[in-house]
């Protein structure tokens, strides 16, 4: 469970993190290639999820993204 939670925060910061790169910087041309690579990492983002969301260690990380440094 809890390797399938941080499966699932770490894919979804690293393509938030590309997403930013794609969007912000100039310098690399991003292929279909990569862009499907993307697309098969939220599916599996997605997939992931229903398996744990119900969990409460996955109910205290989505109040943790609320409550943090505040």
């Amino acid at each position: 469970m809890v390797a399938s939670l941080r499966f699932v925060a770490l894919t979804f910061t690293q393509l938030q993190q590309d997403r930013h790169f794609a969007d912000y910087n100039l310098t690399k041309d991003l292929g279909s290639t990569d862009a499907l690579n993307q697309v098969k990492s939220a599916e599996k983002i997605f997939q992931t999820w229903q398996s744990v969301k119900s969990a409460q260690i996955a109910q205290d990380f989505l109040v943790s993204l609320v409550v943090r440094n505040r």
